[in-house]
C-alpha cells in the first residue's frame, strides 16, 4: 500500500491489526506500517530493523492507549504481545469470549485512532520539511501539460522501470515547472520514502528580462552526492564523512533500502555528465530519478526520455490570456485571437517567451514589443536570447551553425534530410552529423515515422537566427 493522501481511521485499522498478529512471528518480513509516513519517520532516526521498528511505534501507542483505557493496553499486550490464550484471559477477567473479542476490538480501534493522529501529524510535518527543499515555483496554473503530467505521474509511482527520466526540450520550454508540479504532487501522496531536489542551474532569467548567476557552486558529482546526504540524512553529522567513496557509499545505501525520487534539475549544466551517469544508474533501483536537461542523452542506456513540446495554439492563448489576468492586463486578456496570434508568429508555443511578451506590454504596445523581438533589441532581448541559445551556439561546430541557419528556410511541418542537403548545400554525410547534434540539444526538431525524418524548428528559434546570431558572429 502507497502512502495516501486521504488516509482514514478505517483504512488504517487493518494494518494495525495485522501488525498486531504479526508480533511474535519472527520468520516474516511483511510490515503493515511500510507505507506510513510515522514509520519512514522513525527509520530515518533509529537504526533498527524494519520490524523493530513497527514494534516500536506500536509499543509507544500502547504506552498513550495505557494513559486512557489502561484495561484495553493490557488486553492488547496480552492477546498478541505475550499471545495469551482468549479462554485463559476471559476465565480471569470472568468475561464471556464474545464479550472479550468486542473488548478486543473496542482496544484496536482506539489503537488506531492514536497511530491515526500521529501519522496525520508526521505527514503534515514532512510535507513542509519536503517543500522547503523546492523554490518557490515560478508558475501559478500549469497550462496545456495535463497529459504529460498524467503520463509521468504514471511511470513515477510504478513500481518498477523505468528508473532514470528524462525531461528534455529547449530552454523556457517548461522542465522546471512540470518537474515541480509533480514533486509536489508525490508530496501529497507518495510511494516514496523521502524525495530529493538538487538544481544545476547556472543562469537565472526572471520576467523583466535580467540575466544572474545563482548562488550556488557549479554541481558536479561529489557535489550532487553531499547535497542529497545533507537532504536525506540530515541528522547525519557531516565530520562522519571524510571521503567522496564513503559518501558515495552511504548514498547508495540509502536509495537501495527504500524507494526515493531524487531530481536534478538542469542536468545540461553539470560539470561533467558523463561522469554522473554511471552513478544515478548504481543508485537507482528502487529509487526513481526524474532529470530535467536542455540536452538528450540519446547516446545513453537506460534513460527514458520525454520530450516536452512546446505549446499547442489554442493552450499558448490560454496561457497568454492567464497570465494578463494574473497582472491585470485587462486589453491583453480581452484581445481577439486574431490579434494575439503575432506573438505565437514570433514566439511559438515557449512558455517562457510567451510570458515575457505579457510582462513587457505593461509599458509597451505588441507591435514595439515584438519588433524588439524579431530584431533582437534591446538589453531585455539580449538576455533572453543569451539564456536560451548562448551555450548551445557556442558549443556548434561550423557545419552544425550553418545547418541552422538553413532550418528557417524550412516550413512548419519539415523538411527531409534531402531538402535540407539541397537548401544548405551542404555534404549529406556531414549534415546527418550536424542534425545529430543540433537534435541532441534540442534547437532542432525531429519529426516523422520509422523510414523518414522531417527536421524543422520552434518559431521562437527562427525568429533568433534571423538576427541575433547575425549579432553574436559579428
Amino acid at each position: 500500500m502507497t502512502q495516501s493522501s486521504n488516509l482514514s481511521i478505517p483504512s488504517l485499522r487493518p494494518y494495525v491489526h495485522e501488525a498486531l498478529t504479526l508480533w511474535r512471528q519472527d520468520d516474516v518480513e511483511r510490515n503493515p506500517f511500510q507505507h506510513l509516513q510515522l514509520f519512514q519517520a522513525a527509520r530515518r532516526t533509529a537504526n533498527g530493523t524494519v520490524r523493530q521498528t513497527a514494534h516500536q511505534l506500536l509499543l509507544q501507542a500502547l504506552h498513550q492507549l495505557e494513559a486512557n483505557h489502561a484495561q484495553e493496553a493490557a488486553l492488547l499486550r496480552r492477546r498478541f504481545l505475550d499471545n495469551e490464550l482468549v479462554h485463559r484471559i476471559a476465565n480471569e477477567w470472568n468475561w464471556a469470549e464474545s464479550t472479550l473479542y468486542r473488548k478486543q476490538n473496542e482496544a484496536i480501534d482506539h489503537l488506531t485512532e492514536i497511530l491515526w493522529v500521529w501519522e496525520t501529524q508526521a505527514r503534515a510535518e514532512q510535507k513542509a520539511h519536503l517543500l522547503q527543499r523546492l523554490e518557490a515555483p515560478t508558475y501559478g496554473e500549469l497550462i496545456g501539460v495535463e497529459e504529460h503530467r498524467a503520463r509521468l505521474e504514471a511511470l513515477l509511482v510504478t513500481a518498477g522501470p523505468p528508473w532514470i527520466i528524462l525531461l528534455e526540450g529547449m530552454g523556457g520550454i517548461g522542465k522546471t515547472s512540470l518537474a515541480d508540479a509533480l514533486v509536489r504532487d508525490r508530496v501529497e501522496a507518495s510511494p516514496f520514502a523521502d524525495i530529493g531536489w538538487v538544481t544545476a542551474r547556472q543562469q537565472i532569467f526572471n520576467l523583466g528580462g535580467s540575466l544572474k548567476p545563482p548562488t550556488t557552486p557549479a554541481l558536479t558529482a561529489d557535489i550532487l552526492v553531499d547535497s542529497l546526504l545533507a537532504q536525506l540524512l540530515e541528522a547525519l553529522p557531516r565530520s562522519v564523512i571524510v571521503a567522496p567513496d564513503q559518501a558515495r557509499k552511504l548514498l547508495t545505501s540509502q536509495l537501495k533500502a527504500q524507494p526515493h525520487l531524487i531530481v536534478i534539475d538542469n542536468l545540461e549544466t553539470l560539470v561533467d555528465v558523463e561522469s554522473l551517469l554511471p552513478l544515478l544508474h548504481d543508485l537507482a533501483n528502487p529509487t526513481k530519478f526524474l532529470l530535467t536537461s536542455r540536452d538528450s542523452l540519446y547516446d545513453q542506456a537506460g534513460i527514458y526520455h520525454f520530450p516536452i513540446p512546446e505549446l499547442s495554439e489554442v493552450n499558448a492563448l490560454r496561457l497568454v490570456r492567464y497570465e494578463a489576468r494574473l497582472s491585470n492586463l485587462p486589453q491583453v486578456e480581452q484581445a481577439s485571437d486574431a490579434e494575439l496570434k503575432p506573438i505565437l508568429a514570433t514566439v511559438g508555443g515557449n512558455p517562457l517567451a510567451l510570458r515575457l511578451v505579457v510582462g513587457q506590454m505593461h509599458v509597451h504596445g505588441l507591435d514595439v514589443v515584438l519588433t524588439d523581438l524579431r530584431r533582437a533589441q534591446g538589453p531585455k532581448t539580449e538576455n533572453f536570447y543569451s539564456y536560451l541559445y548562448r551555450r548551445a551556439w557556442d558549443s556548434l561546430d561550423e557545419v552544425a551553425r550553418n545547418t541552422l541557419l538553413a532550418l528557417p528556410m524550412v516550413t512548419e511541418e519539415g523538411g527531409t534530410l534531402a531538402y535540407l542537403a539541397a537548401v544548405s548545400d551542404i555534404d549529406a554525410v556531414e549534415l546527418r552529423m550536424a542534425l545529430d547534434q543540433l537534435v541532441t540539444l534540442n534547437l532542432v526538431d525531429s519529426r516523422g515515422g520509422l523510414n523518414e525524418r522531417h527536421y524543422t524548428i520552434h518559431n521562437l528559434t527562427r525568429t533568433f537566427l534571423h538576427e541575433q546570431v547575425a549579432k553574436w558572429q559579428g
